[in-house]
């Protein structure tokens, strides 16, 4: 038997969504919030990795990046459509937010947490990576820097938390989700449009 939950969230049947550059922690944190809250975890590479029979460097390779953002997308409108119970924790791809249709979907769908970490923490974290096909090149640094450079205005439109967690361990990551988690939905009205503003980890107190 599963241990119960020590931080259980009402969620009013949404999920809390992962989102973030590649290496910045979302699976990771994802594990250890589906632990901490009895939510469970759903990965969106790894769901259409299940759906393709596919690894994602092999649907890069053989279909190309565009082909795989369409796959991205028809799974956030199902997730959206079927709403799952019970709501998950959804850790996403790097790339979920580059569609601007993908980041109206993830503000519906429920509380967008992005995991904003530095490059510096995202070239140590994805150093012995090989299944990353955007960083498939000896300068991952600048791969790097230019990926964050291009998609941080799509992670603050798409995300209603951003979490500065580059010098946080990851229990206290999950803390600081589970608590503006909390919060979020005390104010969540369903079936309205959710325009709540991206607040910053700096407004945290405590």
């Amino acid at each position: 038997m599963a241990p119960a939950p020590t931080h259980p969230i009402d969620t009013k049947g949404h999920p809390i969504i992962l989102i973030g550059l590649m290496g910045c922690g979302k699976t990771t944190v994802g594990k250890m919030l589906s632990k901490r809250t009895g939510m469970p975890l759903l990965d969106t590479d790894a769901i259409i990795e299940e759906q393709t029979g596919l690894s994602i460097p092999d649907i890069f390779r053989e279909y190309g990046e565009a082909h795989f953002r369409s796959l991205e997308t028809a799974l956030l409108r199902y997730l959206l459509e079927q709403k799952i119970q019970p709501a998950p924790v959804i850790s996403t791809g790097g790339g979920i937010v580059v569609r601007p249709e993908n980041r109206s979907i993830l503000r519906q769908l429920g509380f967008t947490v992005w995991l904003n970490v530095s490059v510096r923490t995202l070239l140590h974290r994805t150093r012995l990576s090989t299944n990353r096909p955007l960083l498939q090149s000896p300068d991952r640094h600048d791969i790097l820097s230019r990926l964050l450079s291009e998609r941080r205005p799509y992670y603050r439109e798409a995300a209603h938390y951003r979490l500065n967690s580059s010098r946080m361990d990851i229990p206290t990551v999950v803390s600081h989700v589970c608590h503006r988690a909390e919060r979020f939905f005390e104010r969540f009205t369903p079936n309205e449009p959710n325009n709540t503003p991206l607040v910053s980890d700096e407004n945290i107190i405590g």
